[in-house]
């Protein structure tokens, strides 16, 4: 049997036209992306990447690509310090190989002694042995459902606080220039949010993004929310992936939620519904008068080194390589 070679991907200009030849070949582009452009999403246009140099780990046989597991680089916040972390993606391999798979997944251990690790897109296999490996698990969220436009009224619609007077709002990241803190709680794990992270994320390849957000005069963002189209029953809704706000209270946040229901136009292609998940502990949706809550099934996995093991974490939607 030849020996298996695994080391980190090395992201050079041959290593990665030999990724993607090997990408191409294992897992051919869908939807409309292709595996250049995404690879450039990831690592070249991402901000995260400057500061964070993993890329994931590859397997080669006699001199031949065989096994690839990737990974995107990310930032969160702990104790208001920046703490690299990573998503989990991309991983695949030459059937011929499966030794390889099980090299590239046990390296895991070896990057989650430094980052925390997040899977969202796990397959069954991958799940168990996440479970097995001590992974920290959230699989469960509530969906709450607000209906929007006109539909509005039907619940609630007077229920949503006013815009704040002395904010304006905008739907395009590019507008902010500065943030007011990069987290929102500084004594839990939780995404560390800049300008060029939001720009980034809503410039995603494989799935469609949009911008709400409250800024002042100068365009220091304050609260904003991440949205996704979905159909619903064949109901085009808004689904919030993140909501932030940097305020003691919920109030602007709810103020925008209440926009988006009543003016869901504002965005592109607009929709009749407006939903947003929460997570076990996460109570922030709980207020708004929904007209209907639903449990629903997730697959968000954590690997955490030792001293954030016990740690809290604020976790939400828009975590690991969903939409990226």
């Amino acid at each position: 049997m030849p020996k298996l070679n695994i080391s980190p991907y090395p992201d050079t200009p041959t290593a990665r036209a030999e990724l993607v030849e090997f990408l191409n070949r294992q897992l051919p582009p869908q939807n409309g992306h292709d595996w250049p452009q995404r690879l450039r999403h990831w690592w070249d246009e991402n901000p995260a990447a400057a500061i964070n140099p993993e890329r994931g780990r590859w397997v080669h046989v006699e001199g031949r690509l065989v096994a690839y597991g990737g990974s995107i680089p990310a930032l969160h916040a702990w104790q208001e310090q920046i703490c690299q972390t990573v998503y989990a993606t991309t991983f695949c391999m030459d059937g011929q190989f499966p030794k390889a798979a099980a090299m590239v997944f046990l390296q895991q251990r070896e990057i989650a002694a430094q980052r925390m690790i997040i899977h969202s897109t796990p397959s069954p296999r991958v799940q168990e042995a996440l479970f097995k490996m001590g992974a920290r698990a959230e699989q469960s969220v509530t969906r709450h459902f607000f209906p929007a436009g006109l539909a509005s009224h039907l619940r609630g619609h007077s229920w949503w606080p006013s815009l704040p007077a002395d904010k304006r709002v905008v739907t395009d990241p590019a507008e902010v220039t500065t943030i007011a803190r990069p987290y929102q709680c500084a004594d839990r794990i939780e995404k560390w949010i800049t300008p060029e992270y939001l720009r980034w994320f809503c410039s995603a390849t494989t799935r469609e993004h949009h911008f709400l957000g409250l800024v002042d005069a100068a365009g220091m963002l304050s609260s904003y929310l991440l949205v996704t189209p979905r159909l619903l029953r064949g109901l085009r809704s808004w689904d919030v992936l993140e909501s932030f706000t940097t305020q003691e209270d919920r109030s602007d946040l709810y103020a925008l939620v209440g926009l988006l229901v009543k003016e869901p136009g504002l965005l592109p292609g607009g929709a009749l519904i407006v939903t947003a998940a929460a997570f076990p502990d996460d109570l922030t949706w709980d207020p708004p008068p929904a007209i209907l809550c639903r449990n629903q099934h997730v697959c968000h996995f954590f690997l955490f080194p030792e001293p954030l093991r016990q740690a809290p974490k604020h976790t939400i939607m828009a975590e690991g390589d969903l939409g990226l």
